[in-house]
C-alpha cells in the first residue's frame, strides 16, 4: 500500500509536470473513446440487449403484412405456439375534455399485455369481462403524462371514443414498451379488440399484426413448417386470396421478435461500429507515439533512479499508475463525448432507428468506457516505457540522442503507425464525402411541388356515412380555411406530398382498365381538390385540371364521363407519349373517367422516389368513405398566417374535429432527408475526428523524430546545410509517408465502396470528383501538420544542439 501510495503520488507529480502531455492523451484517448462508447451503447441497446418482453426469446413474429381475422384463427391451431396475440391500429378522436383529439388506438386480443410485461401505474389492466363489454379503454403512461397532467382521477372518467362512449379503467405503467415489430410510432389508448366487428369475418380484409410465443420445446423451424403447411392449405381453399402470381402459396413467415425488430438496423450499425473502431485505432496509434516521445524525455530520470537502486518494478508500478490515471481520465471525459453523442442520435435520428428510447449511457456503457480507456493507456503506454526502463544501465546514462538511436526496426513501425493512419482517415474521408454528396443532392433535388408558405393540416373525420357526406365537410373546412386573413387558397387530398417517404405508397392503389390496353397494371390513385394542382404548383405537361364548378356536379354514381388527370410516366407508358392520352378514357370499377390532363413526375414520395404511374380524380369521384383529409393551405408569405388561426377555422366549422399538428410543407421536405442528413453528419463528424488525429499523429511523429535527431541536424548546420533544406527535409518525410497511406488508403476506400454501394444510399464508387476532393484534404492537412516540426528542425541551433551532446 505504501508502495501504490508512493506511486500515486510520483505519478501525479509527473503528470502535472508536463500538463501538455497530459492533456493531449486525455483528448486523444477521449475522442476516440467517445465515438466508440456511443456506438456501443447505441449497437448494445438496440442489438445485443434482449427484448424487454418475459421469455423474450421465444417470442416471434407471423409476418406477411397484417391478416385477417379468419387467418388469426387458423394460426391459434398450431400447435407449436404456446399462445397468439393481435394487434390492429387506427387514429380515433376523442371528446368529452377540454379539446378534441386525435390519437392512436390500438385494439388488442386478450393475452397482449401478459404476452408483453404490461402492468399497470393507476387502475387496472383488462380482465376477461373486458373483452365481453368492449367499453372500457388503458391509456398509454405518455399520455397519461401529455394530455392528462399525470391526474390519477381520470381512471373511471368517460370520454366519446369516434362518438362511443369509453370508460378508463387503467394507466399502463411507464416501463411497458410496445413491440415496434408489431406497430411502428406506439398507441395512445388501448382497448379491447371487438371480435364481433364484420370486418374481422372478411377473409380479404387484413387488419391485425401478430406475434406469438413458442411451445416448451418448439423452435423457429418447427413453427415455419406448420405455417408452411396452413399457408398451402389457406391457398388451396382462396387461391384468389392466398395464392402469388406465379401460384406459389402466399407464405407466412415466421421470425423471432427481435429479429423482426432490429433486423433492418444491424447491418447499418455493423457499418457505423466498424467506422468507430478505426477511429479508435487511429486515436490509439497516436497515444503511442506521445508515450514513446514522453519515454525518450524521461530516460534521463530512469537512469538516475536506477543508478541509486530503484527497483525495477516500482517503476513499473508508477508508470503503470500514470497510465491508468491517463486511461480513467480519458474515459471520463470520453463518456461526457458519449453522451453528448447519444443526445444527438436521439435528436437526429428519432424514428430512424429501432428502440432508440433504450439507447442511453449506462453501466454497461461506463464499463465499457473505462475499460477502453484503461487497456489502452497501459498497452501503449507501459509497454515503450519499459522498452525504454529496460536498457542496458550504461546506454541509459547516455544523453538522450545517444543512448536511443532509433532502430530500423521501431522507425519502421513508427512509419508504419502513420501510414496506417493516413489509409484510415482517408477511407472515412471519401465514405463522408460520398453521403454528403448524395445529400446535397438530394436536397438540391426539384421535387417539382411547391413547398414554401404552404402549411399543411392532417385531419380525421368521423361520423361519416357516405362520400358524398365527406366531399360536403371537407369542402366546408377548405372554404373556411380559404377564409383565414393572410390565406390565398386552399386545397386537400386523401394524402399530401411528402406526407410518406421512402418508398410508401398511400393510401389508395386500384387497377384502372385503360381503353385499347389489355395489361393489367396497379397504379396509385390520388383522390384531390380541383385547386391541388396550381397552389402545389404541380406542372401540367398537356391539357387541363378541373373546376370548382366542374367538381360541384360530380358524384361517383353521376352519369357520363369523370375528368381526371394522369401523371407523365403513365401517359408514356399505356399510350406512348403526353399527347396521346388526352380525351383518352379508362374505367374504375362501375365509373368511367376521361384523361383531360397529363402533369410532370413530381417527388411525391421524397426526393429520392419517383412518383411513377398515378393518376388524379375529383376528390367528389371517391367511391368510398375515407375518414381522413389533409388539407394544403398557401398563406400569402412566410408570416402571413399563424398555425392557431388555421386551427380556429378548422374549429368554426368542426368543433368537436382535432387539428393534431399543424406543419409546413417544408418541414416534410426536410424531413423527406432526415435519414440521409443523419447518416452523412454522421460520417462526417468522423471524417473531421479523423483528420485531427492524423494531423495530431503525423505532426507527433515528426517532432519526436526531429528531437532523436537533433545532434544530426546540429551537425548538418554546422558544415554548412540551409535550414531552408532541412525543413524541406522533414516536409518531404512526412509526405512520404502520407502519399504511401494515401496510396493504400485509396485502395481500401475504392473496395469499401463497391462493398457498400447496394447497403448504404448514396455510395458511388466511380465519383472521382469526391474521392480526389478528399484526397485534397488529406494531403492539405498532412502537408499543415508536416510544417510545424519543420520548422522547429529549421531552428535548431547548431551550438546548443552539439554542447548538448
Amino acid at each position: 500500500m505504501n508502495a501504490i501510495r508512493g506511486a500515486l503520488h510520483q505519478g501525479a507529480r509527473s503528470l502535472l509536470a508536463k500538463p501538455s502531455f497530459t492533456w493531449c492523451v486525455v483528448l486523444l484517448l477521449s475522442l476516440g473513446i467517445g465515438a466508440v462508447t456511443t456506438i456501443f451503447s447505441v449497437v448494445d441497446d438496440v442489438l445485443l440487449q434482449p427484448l424487454p418482453y418475459p421469455e423474450a426469446d421465444r417470442l416471434v413474429e407471423i409476418q406477411a403484412g397484417d391478416h385477417s381475422g379468419p387467418t388469426f384463427q387458423r394460426l391459434t391451431t398450431m400447435r407449436s405456439l404456446q399462445s397468439l396475440e393481435g394487434i390492429a391500429t387506427d387514429d380515433v378522436i376523442v371528446t368529452g375534455g377540454e379539446a378534441p383529439l386525435r390519437l392512436r388506438e390500438a385494439q388488442i386480443t386478450a393475452g397482449f399485455f401478459a404476452m408483453f410485461g404490461g402492468r399497470p401505474a393507476v387502475g387496472r389492466l383488462f380482465g376477461t369481462g373486458d373483452f365481453d363489454s368492449d367499453d372500457g379503454v388503458v391509456l398509454s403512461h405518455g399520455t397519461w403524462r401529455t394530455v392528462f397532467g399525470e391526474d390519477r382521477g381520470v381512471v373511471g372518467r368517460s370520454f366519446l371514443v369516434n362518438d362511443v362512449p369509453r370508460v378508463v379503467v387503467g394507466v399502463l405503467d411507464a416501463s411497458f414498451v410496445p413491440p415496434e415489430a408489431l406497430h411502428a410510432g406506439g398507441a395512445d389508448l388501448w382497448r379491447p379488440l371487438d371480435w364481433s366487428r364484420e370486418d374481422l369475418r372478411d377473409e380479404g380484409y387484413s387488419l391485425l399484426s401478430v406475434a406469438a410465443r413458442l411451445s416448451p420445446g418448439a423452435t423457429v423451424a418447427t413453427a415455419q413448417a406448420e405455417a408452411d403447411a396452413l399457408s398451402i392449405a389457406r391457398a388451396e381453399l382462396l387461391p384468389q386470396l392466398f395464392s402469388l402470381a406465379d401460384g406459389r402459396p402466399l407464405p407466412l413467415p415466421v421470425t423471432p421478435l427481435k429479429e423482426a425488430t432490429v433486423g433492418g438496423a444491424r447491418r447499418g450499425l455493423g457499418l457505423v461500429f466498424g467506422a468507430v473502431a478505426l477511429l479508435l485505432l487511429v486515436a490509439c496509434a497516436n497515444v503511442a507515439h506521445l508515450f514513446l516521445a514522453r519515454g525518450v524525455e524521461r530516460m534521463a530520470e530512469m537512469s538516475m533512479r536506477r543508478a541509486l537502486g530503484a527497483d525495477a518494478s516500482l517503476l513499473a508500478l508508477q508508470i503503470s499508475v500514470e497510465s491508468v490515471v491517463l486511461g480513467l481520465l480519458g474515459a471520463l471525459v470520453g463518456t461526457g463525448i458519449a453522451t453528448g453523442g447519444i443526445a444527438a442520435f436521439h435528436g437526429l435520428g428519432q424514428g430512424l432507428l429501432p428502440r432508440m428510447g433504450a439507447i442511453a449511457v449506462d453501466l454497461r456503457a461506463l464499463a465499457f468506457a473505462a475499460t477502453a480507456g484503461v487497456l489502452t493507456s497501459l498497452a501503449f503506454g507501459l509497454l515503450p516505457a519499459l522498452r525504454l526502463m529496460l536498457r542496458r544501465g550504461d546506454a541509459l546514462l547516455l544523453p538522450v540522442s545517444r543512448g536511443i538511436t532509433p532502430t530500423r526496426r521501431a522507425g519502421a513501425m513508427r512509419n508504419g503507425l502513420v501510414v496506417a493512419e493516413v489509409a484510415v482517415c482517408l477511407m472515412l474521408t471519401v465514405l463522408a464525402g460520398w453521403l454528403m454528396r448524395d445529400f446535397a443532392a438530394l436536397h438540391a433535388t426539384n421535387l417539382g411541388l411547391r413547398t414554401d408558405n404552404v402549411w399543411t393540416l392532417p385531419l380525421t373525420i368521423t361520423d361519416i356515412e357516405t362520400p358524398a357526406d365527406w366531399t360536403r365537410r371537407t369542402q366546408r373546412i377548405r372554404e373556411s380555411l380559404s377564409a383565414v386573413a393572410g390565406v390565398r387558397d386552399a386545397t386537400f387530398g386523401i394524402s399530401l406530398p411528402l406526407q410518406y417517404v421512402g418508398g410508401s405508397h398511400c393510401c389508395w392503389r386500384d387497377s384502372p382498365d385503360f381503353a385499347g390496353d389489355e395489361v393489367e397494371r396497379e397504379i396509385t390513385m390520388h383522390p384531390v381538390d380541383a385547386a391541388y394542382f396550381e397552389i402545389l404548383e404541380v406542372q401540367m405537361l398537356a391539357g387541363r385540371g378541373w373546376s370548382r364548378g366542374e367538381e360541384a356536379g360530380i358524384s361517383p354514381s353521376a352519369d357520363g364521363a369523370i375528368p381526371a388527370v394522369i401523371s407523365e410516366p403513365l401517359a408514356v407508358e399505356v399510350f406512348g407519349d403526353v399527347a396521346a392520352a388526352l380525351d383518352a378514357a379508362f374505367t374504375l370499377g362501375d365509373t368511367t373517367h376521361t384523361i383531360v390532363g397529363v402533369v410532370a413526375d413530381n417527388r411525391h414520395y421524397g426526393p429520392d422516389q419517383d412518383h411513377g404511374a398515378a393518376a388524379y380524380i375529383p376528390a367528389a369521384a371517391i367511391p368510398y368513405v375515407p375518414g381522413r383529409v389533409h388539407m394544403a393551405v398557401l398563406a400569402e408569405g412566410p408570416q402571413a398566417v399563424s398555425p392557431d388561426a388555421l386551427a380556429q377555422a378548422v374549429w368554426r366549422v368542426e368543433p368537436d374535429l382535432p387539428v393534431p399538428v399543424v406543419r409546413a410543407m417544408q418541414d416534410w421536405a426536410s424531413a423527406a432527408t432526415a435519414r440521409a442528413r443523419f447518416v452523412s453528419g454522421l460520417f462526417t463528424a468522423f471524417g473531421v475526428a479523423s483528420l485531427l488525429l492524423i494531423a495530431a499523429g503525423l505532426a507527433g511523429t515528426l517532432l519526436y523524430t526531429v528531437r532523436l535527431r537533433r545532434r544530426e541536424l546540429g551537425i548538418r548546420l554546422a558544415l554548412g546545410a540551409t535550414a531552408v533544406a532541412l525543413e524541406w527535409a522533414v516536409l518531404r518525410r512526412g509526405l512520404a509517408l502520407t502519399s504511401a497511406g494515401v496510396a493504400i488508403g485509396g485502395m481500401g476506400a475504392w473496395m469499401c465502396g463497391r462493398l457498400l454501394e447496394g447497403l448504404v444510399a448514396g455510395i458511388d464508387s466511380r465519383d472521382a470528383t469526391t474521392f480526389g476532393m478528399s484526397v485534397a484534404v488529406v494531403l492539405i492537412v498532412t502537408l499543415v501538420s508536416s510544417w510545424v516540426p519543420a520548422r522547429r528542425a529549421a531552428k535548431t541551433d547548431p551550438l546548443i544542439a552539439l554542447h548538448n551532446q
